[in-house]
């Protein structure tokens, strides 16, 4: 069996040290992906885009991202995490640049599809190295799920902050391109190449096929409805809450996503040594009923109601998004960014997916009836972990390891520990 040593970066940079520049370089790369959210109110009311346009500008994003994570996704393997690394932050850039200068649908659109290239090129390795240089009191996965909370909220509270200071719709942008820029110079924390049998660094066993699937099989529904309960808080909740309650300030929906990250970060790490196979089956549900309690809080006005239902949901994709990372460092040992950006394809499929479908109902009905069919598919999609959970065990049962091989009992064991290399 091919076996491969985990990309090492530069000597006299420590695994700690590895850890902070890789977090950094998530939260700059998330943070200008999602600057868009605080402003599609302002979209709205100074370009008169509508709800339709506002969830096709946010989920165009995936247009890009899903075709090159599903084609490059494995390209940080061949050809070094470098390279890819860097090429995801200049198109990041790029599509922060058009945001810049943009004047309406067709340039915001460009924007948001240079911006998926560089997400689909850059955060799967980015997040891979960064699972396997932390070390800490909670499982990678876990640590790396607060680390996305903290990116997914930076972009749209820059955003809406410079744009009530009078930055309007295009220079509010400025700050996040200049950090954009700014990221380039953590490009050498990256590995130039992967190492394999004969380097010096340590080798590094790849699972079986199966096993890696089997993992991701389980992961993927539960990072869908983590991911989705979050996009419906970047996309459309601002201009839901704007249309239901009448709160047209930018700062309004922000917020109401910064609340949602906030509560998914204490929750990752109170939750942060649970076993993952129990939290991919909790986390997804908690998504639906908080999504639940916002439908019918908004209807009838109840902040309070409102208020639960948004810690409910950024409590549950935290956990659920935790769990789902936690499983896929696991069985993606040995080649962690291409497993990384295999599961990437259903996280963003959910972060754009329900984005686009409730723009399209809302258009034709309402707000309520496009959140209503989400609510009732992301319910669907939450009950898959619960029924995989309880007809298939975890990663260290399968039966491969039993099997009585001198290499795979080995192998499973360190899958076992690998989340807290």
């Amino acid at each position: 069996m091919d076996r491969v040593a985990p990309p090492h970066t530069m000597n006299v940079l420590s695994s700690h040290w590895r850890a902070i520049a890789a977090a950094a370089a998530l939260v700059v790369m998330a943070s200008n992906s999602t600057s868009t959210s605080a402003l599609f109110v302002a979209y709205h009311t100074r370009w008169g885009l509508t709800a339709a346009d506002i969830g096709l500008a946010f989920s165009v994003y995936v247009g890009t991202l899903i075709p090159v994570l599903l084609i490059f996704g494995g390209s940080a393997e061949r050809f070094g995490r470098r390279p890819v690394v860097l090429a995801g932050m200049l198109f990041m850039a790029a599509g922060t640049l058009t945001l810049v200068i943009a004047h309406g649908l067709p340039q915001l659109i460009w924007a948001r599809l240079l911006q998926g290239v560089g997400a689909a090129l850059g955060i799967g390795a980015i997040s891979a190295t960064f699972t396997e240089a932390y070390q800490g009191k909670i499982a990678a996965g876990q640590a790396l799920a607060v680390v996305t909370a903290i990116a997914l909220s930076g972009g749209p509270v820059v955003t809406a902050v410079t744009y009530d200071l009078g930055g309007g719709p295009n220079l509010s942008y400025l700050p996040m391109l200049v950090l954009a820029v700014a990221i380039l110079g953590l490009a050498p924390i990256f590995a130039t190449r992967t190492a394999r049998i004969g380097s010096t660094g340590p080798v590094e066993g790849v699972l079986p096929t199966s096993v890696v699937w089997r993992g991701l099989s389980f992961a993927m529904p539960i990072i869908f409805v983590g991911w989705a309960g979050n996009s419906l808080y970047l996309s459309l909740v601002p201009a839901y809450l704007s249309a239901s309650l009448h709160a047209s300030d930018p700062l309004i929906g922000a917020g109401a996503f910064l609340a949602t990250q906030i509560s998914g970060v204490f929750a990752s790490i109170y939750f942060g040594n649970v076993q993952p196979e129990r939290n991919g089956v909790v986390g997804p549900l908690v998504v639906v009923v908080g999504l639940i309690l916002l439908v019918t809080a908004t209807q009838q006005n109840l902040w309070t109601v409102i208020m639960i239902g948004t810690i409910l949901v950024g409590a549950g994709s935290g956990i659920a998004s935790g769990a789902a990372y936690v499983i896929t460092a696991r069985v993606g040992q040995g080649q962690r960014a291409r497993t990384f950006a295999r599961l990437l394809v259903a996280a963003y499929a959910g972060y754009g997916l329900p984005s686009l479908v409730i723009g399209i109902v809302a258009t034709h009905f309402s707000f309520a009836a496009g959140f209503a069919a989400i609510v009732g598919l992301a319910a669907i999609a939450a009950m898959l972990p619960f029924l995989k959970n309880g007809q298939s065990a975890t990663v260290s049962e399968h039966p491969t390891a039993a099997a009585g091989t001198a290499e795979l009992p080995r192998m499973f064991a360190m899958c076992q520990h690998c989340d807290t290399a």
